[in-house]
């Protein structure tokens, strides 16, 4: 049946042909058949490819391009790949760095470090509290918003916090560059601090267990406003604690940071005649 229906289909063609020509003005020198024998032929005809040509000094530099183009890529893939480690509050966190030195990080800290590109730069990017150690090199850096410090040596603090921008030596030598491009190195038992205005406080002959007690799970204070003092421990319990009044004191003082919260609140408080209303277990408000 289909193919007496391919049959009709093919004679209404013929047909139609037959009235187109014979309609012509000018007769056509080509009978029926043979213009459709040539309409299959060009039906049926291969499409043969086109090739298309390009000066070789164009195409030399069509390769260029594409190679400069693969190595940005490369090298962006190289510089910018990052990892980024973030504790929260209440939360103490270890890290192995790629030249297997460590980085204790203490609550509410981040620290990012590109992996890829750490045999070019040993530079990692840090804000919050960390206690780093191990056998880094001389191109070991660590950036922060108000400085740089830049490794000589093998053990060192950090708090790089809004409040305040603090290094201190414990082993080796550490250089500290402030934004301002101030500068001073470090040896062991000395401390800079870096102000808002990128000058450089130096402190020697400190007690340095006193800047990593934090990682034995113990606040020290000396001489600390009692905001900061509050800081920490909101970072330390995970709570929020409302100072009602100004308090223009310092405290002075330490203690486990594993004990209740409760407890760590009047130990600081009751030296200043401060009380504290506990609103719920995650809310205090000092009065």
């Amino acid at each position: 049946m289909e193919q007496k229906n391919h049959i009709q289909e093919t004679e209404k063609l013929l047909g139609r042909l037959d009235d187109l020509h014979a309609s012509m003005e000018v007769p056509y020198g080509k009978s029926r058949d043979e213009i459709w024998e040539a309409m299959q032929q060009k039906m049926t005809a291969e499409v043969k490819p086109v090739r298309l040509w390009i000066h070789p000094v164009r195409m030399r530099f069509l390769w260029a391009a594409a190679t400069l183009a693969l190595l940005m890529g490369l090298g962006a893939l190289l510089r910018f790949y990052h990892h980024t480690i973030r504790t929260a509050p209440g939360q103490m966190v270890t890290v192995t760095l790629p030249d297997k030195s460590t980085a204790v990080l203490n609550a509410q800290s981040k620290l990012t470090w590109y992996p890829l590109w750490w045999t070019f730069s040993k530079k990692v990017v840090f804000t919050g509290e960390a206690f780093f150690k191990g056998p880094h090199g001389k191109r070991f850096s660590v950036k922060s918003a108000r400085g740089t410090v830049a490794v000589l040596g093998t053990s060192f603090d950090i708090y790089a916090r809004k409040d305040n921008y603090r290094v201190v030596c414990f082993t080796g030598k550490v250089r500290v560059t402030s934004r301002t491009k101030n500068r001073i190195i470090l040896t062991p038992g000395e401390k800079a601090e870096v102000n808002t205005m990128g000058e450089i406080t130096f402190s020697k002959k400190i007690k340095t267990s006193n800047y990593n007690a934090w990682t034995d799970h113990q606040f020290v204070f000396t001489a600390t406003p009692i905001a900061s003092v509050l800081a920490e421990m909101v970072r330390r319990y995970n709570v929020k604690i409302d100072l009602e009044k100004a308090v223009s004191e310092s405290y002075t003082g330490n203690f486990s940071a594993e004990i209740p919260v409760e407890q760590a609140l009047n130990i600081v408080c009751k030296p200043f005649g401060l009380t504290f209303v506990k609103v719920d277990n995650q809310h205090f408000i000092i009065r």
